[in-house]
């Protein structure tokens, strides 16, 4: 949905009346154009999320190509998909660990999986989907496999990233096309992701981003990361970077603008389908107590758009987020609750 047209009727309890009418006034109107001053209470309550659906899951979730399946992981070592309308499980596929993080090859037919942490081995895979065979296991990184990425161009290319500083390329008969050492800036990769163009793939390590030529495992730029989002998303068109708390220009490596997050942590990000806005995710933590929130903002102009709070329980907090290939729908995963849900997206 396009900014200019706001939130959908009937979907949110209460709302943040400022921060909506900012998104609603077309430029060069003034708020009198929409309605007395007098009658807009600064202080509203933020927006209520209410999910269309919850499951017991947690970790990675992910859209199909299609939209009618969602990948997420649960509390033992299994994936599972269920469908995006209603949560219903369809299939479950047997891991190693616990999953960090899922993809699905473009057209849709196969999953990669990432799993593991310190001194876990096994922790990618690769199933087919039509029967949930394994293509292929193996130990792709020490200490774990914390993120994948299959290339938006081709269904024999995807990348991984874990504990042993590096990202990894690969083909769909499991064999390494190319290593890239990711141990420039704090050795620790938090998320990565191929460009919409497939021609890039950007790793966010230690808050400061790396964007690696696929074709040759060239590093073309290092990005010195602000605001410590350990998030990554490429814009639809490629030409911006969101870690969550910075956005930058893909070209250039320059700061853009940055998003404003109060307190706590921001561990994911994403864009909404046409660009518009960036939803990201993690935790506030006004008075030492932590608060699982989701908040989208304005590309253009880095103003918060919406924010949704209190989503889990006690020291929880949000791990993923995702938005649906037609762009109305919005997946979450929530830490320590170990949920996983799907809502409508209101941008």
């Amino acid at each position: 949905m396009s900014l200019s047209r706001g939130l959908r009727a009937g979907e949110v309890s209460s709302f943040r009346v400022l921060a909506v009418l900012t998104a609603l006034v077309p430029l060069g109107a003034c708020a009198a154009e929409i309605g007395e001053p007098a009658d807009v209470e600064s202080n509203a309550e933020a927006l209520t999320l209410s999910p269309r659906w919850t499951v017991s899951g947690g970790g990675p979730v992910v859209f199909s190509p299609s939209g009618s399946t969602v990948a997420t992981g649960t509390a033992t070592t299994q994936v599972q998909l269920v469908a995006a309308s209603d949560g219903k499980l369809v299939r479950t596929l047997t891991i190693r660990h616990t999953a960090n993080a899922a993809a699905f090859s473009p057209d849709g037919s196969l999953l990669a999986v990432g799993s593991g942490g310190g001194g876990q081995t096994l922790g990618l895979r690769l199933f087919r989907l039509s029967d949930g065979a394994i293509l292929f296991q193996g130990s792709s990184h020490a200490n774990g496999t914390v993120a994948v990425s299959f290339s938006p161009k081709d269904n024999n290319l995807f990348a991984s990233s874990g504990g042993d500083h590096t990202t990894k390329l690969w083909n769909a008969a499991g064999q390494i096309i190319r290593t890239l050492d990711e141990g420039t800036y704090g050795k620790h990769i938090s998320a990565m992701s191929f460009a919409p163009d497939g021609k890039t793939l950007a790793s966010n390590v230690s808050g400061n981003i790396h964007i690696w030529r696929v074709s040759d495992g060239v590093l073309l730029q290092t990005i010195l990361g602000s605001g410590g989002g350990r998030g990554l998303a490429f814009s639809p068109d490629g030409k911006l970077i969101s870690t969550g708390t910075a956005l930058y220009d893909t070209g250039t490596g320059a700061l853009v603008r940055m998003l404003t997050w109060p307190s706590g942590s921001v561990t994911c990000t994403v864009f909404t389908r046409n660009g518009e806005a960036v939803v990201v995710g993690g935790e506030d933590f006004p008075n030492n107590v932590d608060d699982a929130t989701i908040r989208y903002f304005n590309v253009a102009t880095g103003a918060e758009l919406v924010a949704y709070h209190h989503l889990g329980g006690a020291n929880s907090y949000v791990t993923a987020v995702a938005i649906s290939p037609d762009g109305a729908s919005l997946g979450y995963t929530l830490a320590t609750d170990q949920t996983t849900a799907v809502a409508a997206s209101p941008f």
